[in-house]
């Protein structure tokens, strides 16, 4: 992770607690909502937000470091959460030059850019909750 100055045009971002903190740097990509399985138990929810940054502008700035890793996918892809509170942070695609970060975990998520797109994995959805439409025309899920 590269050595980004805090005071530098960044979104800031942690868990519940505070341990675990971060600063991203570069554009916002893809933000959207995911109804997998996955997201839908890790989140005890319908869907979990997520959107991309550049990995070489995360930064891991908080007393706890980097979160707690778990491999949803092993070897393909893995969650960050606190090991404190639980709080859901961030995914990452082994080999990605993306991390995905948990628009909850902002800390300031109210910029029209950050606005969900589209949602993913349609077919695992409850029925009971309006989907996201998707404003990108993407295939995902």
């Amino acid at each position: 992770m590269s050595d980004i100055a805090v005071g530098t045009a960044g979104r800031t971002g942690g868990c519940l607690c505070g341990r675990i903190r971060f600063v991203v740097t570069g554009e916002p990509d893809y933000p959207h909502l995911c109804s997998c399985p996955h997201c839908q138990k890790r989140a005890g929810g319908p869907v979990q937000s997520w959107v991309g940054f550049p990995l070489e502008g995360l930064r891991w700035t908080g007393d706890g470091g980097e979160p707690t890793w778990y491999d949803t996918f092993p070897g393909e892809t893995k969650r960050g959460f606190c090991s404190t509170c639980g709080s859901h942070i961030a995914a990452f695609d082994y080999n990605d030059t993306t991390i995905g970060i948990n628009l909850s975990a902002l800390d300031d998520q109210d910029d029209p850019c950050l606005v969900p797109v589209n949602q993913s994995f349609r077919g695992t959805a409850v029925a009971w909750l309006p989907q996201v439409a998707d404003t990108q025309h993407h295939s995902a899920g």
